[in-house]
């Protein structure tokens, strides 16, 4: 019996993994995704994220594994009102990804 091909889809797993995407008062810089697993992310890039809506320039991102989050710093802090988008895409992986950010700076 052949094995069957079982293709990732980052569009299904922002979907259905991603519990949240912050913009946190006490860090604006930081746009903080927490997800059940970050386990696909292992070998991302900082270069890999683009910032869409009230855009900034991405210049580092962090993995938490104990905490299943991927923290994107951006250079430029957000203020209340300013609205973004994270865009993710993946080299070789499939579709580029737009995950909504929450932003709560006040």
């Amino acid at each position: 019996m052949a094995k069957k091909k079982i293709f990732f889809s980052w569009e299904r797993y922002a979907a259905t993994k991603c519990i949240s995407a912050v913009i946190a008062n006490t860090a604006k810089s930081n746009i903080v995704l927490t997800f059940t697993s970050i386990k696909p992310f292992t070998n991302c890039v900082y270069g890999e994220f683009s910032v869409t809506g009230t855009a900034k320039t991405v210049d580092s991102r962090t993995l938490d594994y104990a905490n299943n989050t991927v923290t994107v710093h951006v250079t430029a802090a957000y203020a209340n009102g300013n609205t973004c988008n994270l865009v993710y895409n993946p080299p070789n992986k499939g579709a580029t990804v737009t995950i909504a950010v929450t932003n709560n700076v006040a």
